[in-house]
């Protein structure tokens, strides 16, 4: 049985690549790349990407049309609706119906 004298010293798991650690900012940053990277591709697979990056893309998605691209703007537009009609399905938010629409009457 080993004792606690026996246990090996240092931090546990994974060691540092290249024999350093990796500083706190270069962490913080590649974070962040990964998370942007995973916002721009959420549009590719709705239903399998995590609430957080479906938020991530959807305000990237406003970002885009705050700058608007004429060529651009549909796709933004068609993309920013796919993701905030996923946000509703999965949590249950009834959409309201568009004040435009106009009821359609049943034929008489």
């Amino acid at each position: 049985m080993p004792t606690p004298t026996d246990t090996p010293k240092g931090k546990p798991g994974r060691p540092a690549k290249y024999g350093h650690a990796m500083p706190d900012t270069m962490r913080a940053a590649a974070y962040r790349m990964r998370r942007r990277e995973a916002a721009s591709a959420a549009h590719e697979n709705l239903k399998d990407a995590p609430p957080a990056v479906l938020v991530a893309a959807l305000v990237r998605q406003f970002k885009a049309l705050a700058t608007p691209d004429p060529d651009h703007a549909p796709v933004t537009r068609e993309l920013a609706g796919l993701i905030i009609n996923e946000l509703c399905e999965r949590y249950k938010i009834p959409l309201p119906r568009s004040p435009g629409t106009v009821a359609r009457m049943p034929p008489t």
